[in-house]
């Protein structure tokens, strides 16, 4: 059955949206089809629409793969309230348009506070020269060459497996990806991901996080409330209260 979905009104409540449950994306893609970060919602499953940057196996959480692109630099030009476009100084090279889909923060000298807004394109350029940014929107303040900036690009842009402990599980993926593809990645509803033996195996062990390593399932207690939540095991027990598979309630930031 394909999800749908359907307008609902309750007298005296309002207005909502009936969102029924359905199938999952399940096909990947070699031409890219929508904006990395996409983000969908079939029935009680929402999904992230992300580019592969190595093999990908769907029982395992894909990490988002890259380091902060452009650290703390200068602003290299006078902006004017409501520009869609800033130059900066970055301290590496970048090609057209590689940070799209990424963000900026603009910390403003004067004021000492600071704005955020998602980048839409960029020139090409090589390290230590002026780089320009299309922006999604207008800022909303001046800027001078007193300012500075710092750049990441978009998370979901090249996510991989590859054992690390500094990145986050962007999303489970729903198939089997190399490089370069294209992909959905669950974020929220009910999903499965490899466990260590220990998750849903006693009583009060519900909620899981994802393991640094590599981005399979561990239990959260008290010796790794610094890792990132997956979720919850929704089932923990099969019918002779045995341990179940677990299955689990995604809940990733998104």
């Amino acid at each position: 059955m394909t999800s749908k979905m359907h307008r609902l009104h309750i007298p005296k409540v309002g207005e909502g949206v009936l969102n029924i449950p359905g199938g999952t994306p399940y096909e990947v893609d070699t031409i890219q089809q929508y904006d990395l970060g996409t983000y969908a919602r079939f029935g009680r499953k929402g999904f992230v629409y992300a580019k592969a940057g190595g093999t990908i196996v769907p029982d395992i959480g894909a990490k988002q793969a890259n380091s902060q692109k452009i650290g703390y630099v200068s602003v290299q030009a006078i902006a004017l309230v409501n520009a869609t476009e800033i130059a900066i100084t970055s301290d590496v090279s970048c090609t057209k348009d590689e940070l799209k889909g990424g963000e900026v923060v603009v910390f403003l000298a004067a004021e000492e506070k600071a704005f955020t807004r998602g980048i839409v394109g960029n020139d090409a350029m090589t390290a230590t020269d002026t780089l320009t940014l299309q922006l999604d929107s207008p800022i909303p303040v001046a800027l001078d060459t007193n300012d500075h900036a710092e750049v990441i690009i978009d998370p979901y842009n090249g996510v991989t497996q590859t054992n690390n402990e500094w990145t986050p599980v962007m999303g489970m993926p729903v198939i089997g990806a190399t490089d370069g593809q294209f992909l959905w990645l669950q974020v929220s509803g009910i999903s499965w991901c490899a466990p260590e033996a220990d998750v849903s195996a006693a009583v009060n062990t519900i909620e899981v996080c994802f393991k640094g390593q590599n981005g399979s399932l561990m239990v959260r207690d008290s010796a790794n409330l610094g890792c990132q939540r997956a979720g919850m095991v929704i089932a923990p027990n099969t019918t002779g209260n045995g341990q179940g598979a677990p299955f689990i309630m995604l809940n990733i930031d998104h």
